[in-house]
């Protein structure tokens, strides 16, 4: 049996995949991935993903400022011009990443800001980058973002506690990777068999997070379906029900995204 999939984060613009996007793509296929987000991190990474999404009718692109990227930002004309490009989905990838600091987290924290009320404007959904920094995303959602709209915190890999808590105050979905094939990602674990079903969608962030067994080597968007199998192992579902179940969701937090 074939499943339809969503793949909702991927990086496919980078050198990872420069030499041989058509076979990626192919196999992505093949696995039953019909759709996937490609997220810009920057104006020439969003520019590059709109520009692949174009050519491949399977990607959507999304465009916004990583906030490793933030003190190069500027004053987001160029990102106001791209995320009305009407193939544009989301917003993204938006937020805060307080483990690196690339960017000081004041500078952070205001590109965050000016993205999230973008992405109000626009009407459209926001993608969130959250590492280790969950009190101060959650402030700024307090103070730039509406329930009624659509947002993913994307690579979740935090405790119950705090997914519902974002989930309760926010209604956002959790994109969920290829952590929840890590033996030890035990708190991960415990968040996918407990969060509503309503809430999940599945993601690779390719090509990072790679998932079991093939950890070491470059992620791509075929392996999402090893998360689906993981994420029905956790919730004792069958695959198809979540694969059903998380393509439903992902229309949802975007509805410029045409069916698999």
């Amino acid at each position: 049996m074939t499943l339809d999939l969503v793949d909702t984060h991927a990086h496919l613009d980078g050198e990872a995949f420069v030499e041989d996007l058509d076979a990626v793509l192919d196999r992505a296929m093949q696995a039953g991935v019909r759709r996937i987000v490609s997220a810009g991190q920057d104006e020439a990474t969003s520019a590059a993903t709109i520009a692949l999404a174009a050519a491949h009718p399977a990607l959507a692109p999304a465009v916004g400022v990583h906030p490793h990227e933030a003190k190069n930002a500027g004053d987001l004309t160029w990102l106001a011009a791209a995320a009305q490009n009407p193939a544009v989905v989301a917003v993204g990838e938006m937020g805060l990443d307080y483990h690196y600091d690339f960017s000081e987290r004041s500078i952070q924290r205001d590109v965050f800001a000016r993205q999230l009320d973008l992405a109000a404007r626009l009407d459209l959904p926001a993608i969130i980058h959250c590492r280790e920094a969950e009190d101060d995303v959650a402030l700024l959602l307090r103070e730039h973002f509406d329930r009624s709209r659509r947002a993913v915190i994307h690579c979740w890999t935090g405790d119950w506690t705090s997914a519902k808590a974002f989930i309760d105050e926010f209604d956002v979905y959790l994109g969920i990777g290829g952590a929840a094939t890590f033996k030890n990602a035990l708190q991960l674990h415990d968040t996918i068999a407990r969060a509503p079903l309503d809430r999940l969608v599945l993601e690779t962030d390719c090509p990072y997070m790679t998932p079991t067994p093939f950890r070491g080597k470059r992620n791509e968007p075929a392996h999402l379906a090893l998360t689906c199998s993981r994420v029905a192992e956790l919730r004792g579902s069958s695959e198809a029900e979540i694969a059903a179940a998380t393509t439903a969701n992902a229309a949802r937090l975007f509805p410029r995204l045409s069916p698999p």
